[in-house]
C-alpha cells in the first residue's frame, strides 16, 4: 500500500534540497528508494512534478504547486507529532513561575511545594517580583498576577479572587474603639505603605462610589506580611490582602472592620504564552495550581 503522506515528504525534501542523493542522505533512505517513491507519486497525480537533468532538477508548474501543500502537510505532521510526544512527556525539567511578592511568600510556594512532593523531578523558579514582567523576554513559563491581560499571545485564566480587608487586634479595638465608617480612620494610627497613606489614601465603597481615606500613621512598610506582623503587635489598623490575614482573622488574631465599606474583590490571573505543543510538566503545573485553588477556598480567596 502507498503511504501518500511519505511520498510527498519525499518531493518535498528533494525540492528543497535539489538532488536526489541529498535528500536520501536527509531522510536516511537510498538514493533508488526516493526516486522510486517521486515516481509513484508522480503516477498517482498524473503529472509531472520535476524536470530531471544529469546538472539539477527543477520544478515543473505543477510541482511548484504542489510543493506549498506538502510543505504545509510536512509542517503540520511534524507540529502533530510534538504535540503528541508533549503529552507524553516525562515528568522532568524545570519551570520558572513569576507571582508578586507577597502571594509568592504566602500561597504559591505551599503550591509549588505540593507539586514537587507529586514530581520530585521538576525543578521550580520562583521569581518573585511587584512588577509586570515580559514573560518572552524574561524566560518565565507561567505567571500568578493581577491586572488585564490584554496580549493576545497570552493565556490568562482566573484561578483565585480576594479582597482588602481593614484589620486590628481586639487589644487595640478595646483601647481605640471599632471605627465605623471609612471617616473615622483619621483618628486611628493607620498601618501601611508610605505611598497610601501619604497620597492615595485607603479606598472604600462610600455611598455607592469608591473613594479613598486619607489616613495617617507612625508606622509604614511596603511588605504585606510586615504591614500584618505590626498590625498583631497592637500598633494600629491595617490594610491589607484577606489572604495575608485569613489564618489570623479564624484565629481571632486579627479582627475585620468595616467590612460594609470593602472595595470590589480583586482576582489573580495563571497566565502564559500560548503555544501549541506546551511542554508536560508546564501543563500539569497549569491544572496543578487551577486544582489546588479550587480545593483550599477556605483560605479567605474566595
Amino acid at each position: 500500500m502507498n503511504d501518500p503522506f511519505n511520498e510527498m515528504a519525499i518531493f518535498a525534501s528533494i525540492a528543497e534540497k535539489g538532488s536526489f542523493t541529498a535528500a536520501a542522505k536527509s531522510l536516511g533512505r537510498s538514493k533508488a528508494f526516493v526516486s522510486q517513491q517521486l515516481t509513484k507519486l508522480e503516477e498517482i497525480l498524473g503529472t509531472q512534478l520535476l524536470f530531471r537533468t544529469t546538472r539539477k532538477l527543477s520544478l515543473t508548474e505543477a510541482g511548484k504547486v504542489y510543493l506549498d501543500y506538502c510543505q504545509d502537510i510536512v509542517k503540520s505532521a511534524t507540529a502533530a507529532r510534538q504535540s503528541i510526544a508533549a503529552l507524553q512527556g516525562e515528568m522532568e525539567g524545570s519551570i520558572c513561575i513569576s507571582a508578586t511578592s507577597s502571594f509568592g511568600e504566602i500561597i504559591v510556594s505551599d503550591i509549588l511545594f505540593s507539586f514537587q512532593e507529586k514530581y520530585p523531578d521538576v525543578q521550580i523558579d520562583l521569581d518573585l517580583s511587584d512588577d509586570i514582567q515580559d514573560l518572552k523576554e524574561n524566560g518565565i513559563d507561567l505567571s500568578i498576577r493581577g491586572g488585564t491581560v490584554v496580549d493576545d499571545e497570552l493565556v490568562a485564566i482566573p484561578v483565585v479572587t480576594w479582597q482588602m480587608f481593614t484589620v486590628g487586634t481586639t487589644g487595640y479595638l478595646e483601647v481605640h474603639g471599632a471605627p465605623k465608617t471609612p471617616d473615622d480612620l483619621k483618628a486611628h494610627n493607620c498601618i501601611g505603605t508610605k505611598h497610601e497613606t501619604t497620597v492615595l489614601g485607603w479606598p472604600y465603597i462610600i455611598d455607592g462610589q469608591i473613594q479613598r481615606i486619607k489616613v495617617a500613621g507612625d508606622f509604614t512598610v511596603n511588605r504585606n506580611p510586615l504591614i500584618k506582623q505590626t498590625a498583631l503587635q497592637g500598633k494600629g489598623l491595617a490594610w491589607v490582602p484577606s489572604y495575608v490575614v485569613h489564618q489570623e482573622i479564624m484565629s481571632g488574631q486579627l479582627v475585620r472592620v468595616l467590612s460594609d465599606y470593602d472595595p470590589p474583590a480583586f482576582t489573580f490571573y495563571l497566565v502564559y504564552v500560548y503555544q501549541k505543543a506546551m511542554p508536560f510538566r508546564q501543563r500539569c503545573l497549569i491544572d496543578f495550581i487551577k486544582n489546588w485553588f479550587t480545593e483550599h477556598d477556605t483560605l479567605g480567596l474566595h
